[in-house]
C-alpha cells in the first residue's frame, strides 16, 4: 500500500533532528551574544532549504530572521542576496545596498546593523555556491566576527557545484575561524523512505537512494509506472496542469532563484490564479514578496524541456517587465541575452559591469566589460570606446586575464593617438608597462613606461604625470636600481599632492628599494601599505605586502618571508586580485620546498607541463622555478633543458630577483653532477642588470656569495643575507650554521660539502639521504673519496621495506618523538648531538609529507609505523 500523499506533509524533515538541535544550540549561543556560522551542505534535492525553512518559520517570534537567496544567474547580481532582503533592513543600510556604495562600506554598515539589531538575529543566506564575490566578501567580514556578534550566520551550499579554484572555498576556510558547525545532509534512509512509500519502497528507494526531492517526486505519480528519468517525472507532473498553469511555469523557469511578484504583476497580470493549482502539487511556493519553484531541479527540469524559440520569447516578457522597473542592469543583461536583443545588452552591460567593479565584484564586472567590448566598436564613439577598453583592461588585470589586459589597453592606446589625448595615452602606457612587467617582459615594461612619461609631461596632467613616474619607481625598484627608485619616486611624492594611490606607490617603491638594501629599513614600506589599506588601494597593499614577502625570503628570512605571503594571499582572494594570488602561491611553494617539505609545495603548483615553450608571467616562472629546483635537487627529468628554459624567461624580465636564483641553482647543477662551474654566466648576468643592481642589496649580496663559491670576486658592497655574508667570507661552516638556523637543510648540506672535515661531510651525507637528495648525496660520497674518508653505509633493505622509507636511525627518533621528547632528551637518549637530531627531525617530516610533531604522530598511525 502506498501512503497517501496528504500523509506525507512532513517528509522533508526525517532523520533532520539532529541539524536541528545544532541549529537551536547555535541559537541559543547567538542570545548569549556568541555567534556561530552554521554550514548547511549537500546535494541537490536533499532538503537544505526545507530545514532551513522549517528552521526559520519555528524560531521567527523569538529573534529576527533574515532570509536571502542567491541567484544561478550567467553573472551574479553584486550582493543579490542582501538586495532581496532591503526592506528588511534599515533604512540607511538599505539605502547603502541602493547606491554604487564602496567596496567594504556595506559590510561595515551591515556588521553595525547586526550589533545594534534585536537579539538575536538569523542571518541565513541559500545557495552561497552561486553567491558573487561582493557578497562572499560580506559574508567573510561578519564571519570572522561572530564570536562578538548576537548573530547566528547560516549558509546553504552545494560542494559538488565548487570547483577546485572557486573563490568560495578559501572564503569559507576564513569563515571557518569563528565558532562553526558544518551540516553535512545526508539522503533518507531505507526506513526512511518505507514511512513514506509503503509497499512501494523497494522501488522508490532503488531509483531514489534516499534523495528527498527524487523520492517526493517519485511519490507524487502514486501508482504510475515511474518516469524514465526524472526530469520526465517533473514534466509528467506540469502536463496534467491546465494551460494557463503550465504557461506560468514555463515563465517562471526562465528566472533564476526566486521571481519578485512585483515583477510578474508586469510580466503576468494573471498569474494568481495560474499558479494555483502548481501551487496545490507542491510544484510552486510563495509568499508576499516572491514566488518560486519548491526545488530547482523543478525549475532546471521545465527549463531545459523548452525549444530555443519558446525561451527566446519568455526571458522577451522577463526583459520587457524588467524595464519597467529601476532592475539590476546584471538582471537586465541576463534577460537581454536569453532574449537576443543586444541593443539592451549593450545599454546595460557598461552599467552592469561599473556597478560591479564598485562594490568589488571584480570576476562579475570583467564579464560585464567583455560583453561590452563585443558591441563597442558599431555602437560607442571612439572617445566612449577608449575609456571603455582601458576600464576592460584594469578589470581583466585584476582577476588574473593579462592578455586580455594587455590587448584591451593596446586598443585604448591606439583609440587615444586617434583622438590626440595625450593625458590617455600616457596613462594607459604607464598602466600596460605594469602589466609587461607582470608579463615578465622587462624590455617592454621599461620601453611603456618611458613612452607614458614622455606624454604625460607633454599633457600638463601632473597627478597623472606623478602615477606615472610612481611606475617608474617600481619598475626601478623590481629591478634592484635602488638609486633609480629613489628619484622617480621623489617626483612623484613632489607632484601627488595627498592622493593617496600615488603617495602609496611612490612610498612602497622607494621602500621596497630600501628594504632590498638594509632589512631592518622596515618602516618605509609599512608605511605604504598603511597608505594604501586605509584607503582600501587593495592591488597596492597586496603588492606591498609581496614586497614584503619576496625581499624577506631574499634575505634568507623565511618565517617573516611567510607570514607577509599568507597574509597576501588571503587579501588577494577576498579582494578577487587573482593573478597576484597565483604569484603568491608560487612564492609559498618556494618557502615550502626549500623548508624541505616537497610534496607541499608541489600541490600548491598549476598542472601545467614545465616544458611549455612559452615563458609565461612572472607567476608561471615562478611556478616553473620552483619544479625546476626540486628536479635539480632530486635528479629528476631533463634537467639541464629545465634550467635553460628558466633561465631564458628570468633573462627576458631583466631583473636580478628572478635571474639571481637561476644563477643559484646553474651553480648547485654544476657542483652537484661535478660539471665545470657557469663562471662565464657572471658577466652574462652582469650586462642584463646593469652595475647598480649588482653593487648593493640582498639581490647583488647573493649573487656575491655564489661567485665566491665559484672562485669570483663582485662589485658587491654593504650588507647581505647572513649566509651569503659567510659565503663571501669564505667561510662555508658559517654559511652552513645559517642555513640550518633557519631550516633550510638542503643548502647546509651544499655548504659543508664545500668542507674537508669528517664531521662535515658525514653530516652532508645524512641530510641528503634524510631529503632524498641523489645528487647532494652524490657529491657528498665523491668528497669523502677525495679526502680519503670512508663513505658511510646506505639505507638498509629495512629502511625500504616500512611505508614511509625511514632509516633506522629516523624510526628510532621517531620512536622517541612519538613518546613527546624534545630534540635535547633525543640526543641525549640515542647519543648523538642535538644538531643531528633536528636534521633527522627534518626528514622525517618530508618523508611523511608533515610539518610537526603531532601531524607526524597522526601519520605514523595511519601507515601502520609502530
Amino acid at each position: 500500500m502506498v501512503t497517501p500523499i496528504t500523509a506525507r506533509s512532513t517528509h522533508e524533515l526525517l532523520e533532520r533532528e539532529a541539524p536541528l538541535r545544532a541549529l537551536d544550540a547555535a541559537l541559543e549561543e547567538a542570545r548569549r551574544g556568541r555567534g556561530s556560522l552554521v554550514l548547511i551542505s549537500g546535494e541537490p534535492g536533499i532538503g537544505k532549504s526545507a530545514l532551513l525553512s522549517h528552521f526559520a518559520r519555528e524560531r521567527d517570534r523569538s529573534a529576527r530572521v533574515l532570509v536571502g537567496l542567491c541567484d544561478d544567474l550567467a553573472i551574479p547580481r553584486p550582493l543579490g542576496p542582501f538586495r532581496d532582503l532591503a526592506d528588511a533592513l534599515s533604512p540607511d543600510l538599505a539605502e547603502t545596498l541602493g547606491g554604487g556604495s564602496i567596496p567594504g562600506e556595506f559590510a561595515t554598515r551591515l556588521l553595525r546593523e547586526l550589533r545594534a539589531g534585536p537579539t538575536p538575529t538569523v542571518l541565513a543566506l541559500e545557495d552561497v555556491h552561486w553567491a558573487d564575490q561582493a557578497t562572499v566578501d560580506a559574508l567573510t567580514v561578519v564571519a570572522r566576527r561572530l564570536r562578538e556578534l548576537p548573530v547566528l550566520l547560516v549558509l546553504t551550499l552545494r560542494p559538488g557545484e565548487l570547483e577546485p579554484d572557486d573563490p568560495l572555498r578559501p572564503a569559507i576556510d576564513a569563515m571557518q575561524r569563528t565558532t562553526t558547525f558544518h551540516v553535512e545532509l545526508a539522503p533518507l534512509s531505507r526506513a526512511a523512505v518505507e514511512q513514506l512509500a509503503g509497499d512501494d519502497t523497494e522501488r522508490i528507494y532503488e531509483l531514489t537512494r534516499g534523495n528527498p526531492f527524487f523520492v517526493m517526486e517519485l511519490l507524487a505519480h502514486g501508482t504510475e509506472p515511474p518516469p524514465p528519468s526524472l526530469a520526465n517525472a517533473v514534466l509528467g507532473r506540469v502536463a496534467r496542469l491546465d494551460a494557463p498553469a503550465r504557461a506560468l511555469l514555463e515563465l517562471i523557469s526562465v528566472v533564476p532563484g526566486r521571481v519578485p511578484i512585483r515583477l510578474l504583476d508586469l510580466a503576468e497580470p494573471e498569474w494568481v490564479a495560474a499558479a494555483a493549482p502548481a501551487e496545490r502539487r507542491r510544484l510552486l511556493t510563495s509568499d508576499a514578496e516572491y514566488v518560486r519553484f519548491r526545488h530547482e531541479l523543478t525549475r532546471a527540469a521545465i527549463r531545459s524541456s523548452l525549444p530555443y524559440g519558446r525561451r527566446r520569447l519568455l526571458h522577451r516578457r522577463i526583459l520587457d517587465a524588467l524595464l519597467q522597473v529601476d532592475a539590476d542592469p546584471a538582471e537586465v543583461v541576463h534577460h537581454a541575452e536569453g532574449a537576443g536583443d543586444t541593443e539592451v545588452v549593450a545599454g546595460h552591460a557598461l552599467l552592469a559591469a561599473r556597478h560591479a567593479a564598485a562594490t568589488g565584484a571584480n570576476r562579475e564586472a570583467f564579464a560585464h566589460y567583455q560583453r561590452t567590448a563585443d558591441l563597442a566598436v558599431e555602437r560607442r564613439s571612439a572617445v566612449e570606446q577608449a575609456a571603455l577598453f582601458e576600464e576592460l583592461a584594469h578589470s581583466a588585470w585584476l582577476t588574473g586575464h593579462l592578455d586580455e589586459a594587455i590587448a584591451a589597453v593596446s586598443r585604448a592606446i591606439d583609440l587615444a593617438e586617434q583622438l590626440g589625448d595625450t593625458a590617455a595615452h600616457g596613462r594607459c602606457s604607464s598602466f600596460r608597462a605594469h602589466l609587461h612587467w607582470f608579463g615578465g617582459d622587462g624590455q617592454a615594461a621599461w620601453r611603456d613606461a618611458c613612452a607614458g612619461v614622455r606624454s604625460l609631461e607633454a599633457s600638463g596632467a601632473p597627478l597623472e604625470l606623478a602615477r606615472a613616474y610612481a611606475q617608474s619607481a617600481e619598475l626601478s625598484m623590481l629591478a634592484s636600481r635602488a638609486d633609480e627608485a629613489l628619484r622617480w619616486g621623489q617626483r612623484a611624492m613632489q607632484l601627488a599632492g595627498s592622493d593617496p594611490e600615488i603617495r602609496a606607490r611612490a612610498i612602497g617603491a622607494i621602500g621596497g628599494a630600501q628594504l632590498q638594501l638594509d632589512i631592518d629599513n622596515v618602516d618605509p614600506v609599512l608605511e605604504g601599505l598603511e597608505v594604501a589599506c586605509r584607503a582600501r588601494l587593495h592591488e597596492q597593499a597586496v603588492f606591498s605586502l609581496v614586497a614584503l614577502a619576496y625581499i624577506n625570503l631574499l634575505w634568507v628570512k623565511p618565517d617573516l618571508a611567510r607570514t607577509h605571503a599568507e597574509q597576501s594571499s588571503a587579501y588577494a582572494r577576498e579582494h578577487e586580485l587573482d593573478g597576484m594570488a597565483t604569484f603568491v602561491d608560487g612564492l609559498l611553494s618556494w618557502l615550502d620546498l626549500r623548508a624541505g617539505r616537497s610534496g607541499r609545495a608541489l600541490s600548491r603548483l598549476p598542472t601545467d607541463d614545465i616544458r611549455t615553450v612559452s615563458p609565461g608571467t612572472i607567476a608561471e616562472q615562478q611556478a616553473r622555478m620552483v619544479r625546476t629546483e626540486f628536479a635539480v635537487r632530486r635528479g629528476e627529468g631533463d634537467i639541464d633543458e629545465w634550467l635553460r628554459r628558466v633561465a631564458v624567461a628570468a633573462d627576458r624580465t631583466g631583473k636580478l630577483s628572478r635571474i639571481g636564483p637561476v644563477l643559484e641553482l646553474q651553480i648547485e647543477r654544476a657542483l652537484t653532477c661535478d660539471a665545470p662551474l657557469p663562471i662565464e654566466r657572471f658577466a652574462e648576468v652582469a650586462d642584463i642588470v646593469g652595475s647598480q643592481a649588482l653593487a648593493a642589496g640582498c639581490g647583488a649580496g647573493r649573487i656575491a656569495g655564489w661567485a665566491s663559491v665559484c672562485g669570483i670576486s663582485t662589485l658587491f658592497s654593504g650588507k647581505a643575507p647572513a649566509p651569503h655574508a659567510a659565503m663571501i667570507a669564505g667561510d662555508w661552516q658559517g654559511a652552513a650554521d645559517a642555513f640550518g638556523a633557519v631550516g633550510w637543510h638542503h643548502d647546509r648540506a651544499l655548504m659543508l660539502s664545500l668542507l674537508d672535515t669528517a664531521e662535515a661531510l658525514t653530516e652532508a651525507l645524512a641530510i641528503a639521504r634524510s631529503l632524498d637528495a641523489v645528487p647532494l648525496e652524490e657529491r657528498v660520497c665523491r668528497r669523502l673519496h677525495e679526502v680519503g674518508l670512508p663513505v658511510p653505509r646506505g639505507p638498509l633493505a629495512a629502511t625500504q621495506a616500512n611505508p614511509a622509507q625511514l632509516t633506522g636511525r629516523q624510526l628510532e627518533v621517531l620512536r622517541e618523538v612519538r613518546r613527546g621528547h624534545g630534540n635535547a632528551r633525543i640526543a641525549e637518549l640515542l647519543h648523538i648531538s642535538p644538531r643531528t637530531v633536528e636534521h633527522h627531525v627534518a626528514g622525517i617530516f618530508t618523508k611523511l609529507g608533515v610539518s610537526s610533531r603531532a601531524e607526524a604522530v597522526a601519520r605514523c598511525a595511519d601507515l601502520g609505523i609502530t
